[in-house]
């Protein structure tokens, strides 16, 4: 896997939230690090700050793997979607309450919920929270 060689989240610009880094340098190299706590303050405020009362930053990108930091305000409702690979979710902060056909899971910090590929399923925001989406996606779709 190639990724970038260190990155820490505190030497970029807080008050830029875009993801203009993810299109305009390749990542490469070893080792990828993250200052989740940094960037989870920072995807807070977005969030507070967005019509669509969310933020998310993609930290990975390679190949079929995604990794991306989400930030839901309370009340915030994901509609019915599904990924076209498998993926997991973890609490960081907050809670969470995810339905699949399966039933209703409360999540809570610490908690960690893997679903297949193509598995339907729909959230909302039972306080302020954050998350860590890791996306393992099928080859056909990364094409």
């Amino acid at each position: 896997m190639k990724t970038s060689a260190i990155i820490d989240a505190t030497t970029r610009n807080a008050a830029r939230p875009d993801h203009s880094y993810l299109k305009t340098r390749r990542i490469s190299g070893d080792v990828l690090r993250f200052q989740l706590a940094f960037e989870e303050a920072r995807l807070h405020e977005a969030a507070a700050a967005s019509s669509a009362h969310r933020a998310g930053k993609t930290l990975v990108k390679e190949g079929s793997l995604r990794i991306t930091q989400l930030a839901l305000q309370k009340g915030m409702r994901l509609p019915w979607h599904e990924v076209g690979g498998a993926l997991s979710i973890q609490i960081l902060r907050g809670r969470l309450q995810m339905t699949t056909s399966d039933g209703k899971m409360d999540l809570a910090p610490g908690a960690l919920v893997v679903l297949n590929g193509r598995v339907q399923h729909t959230a909302v925001a039972m306080s302020d929270c954050v998350m860590l989406i890791t996306i393992a996606l099928q080859e056909a779709v990364v094409a």
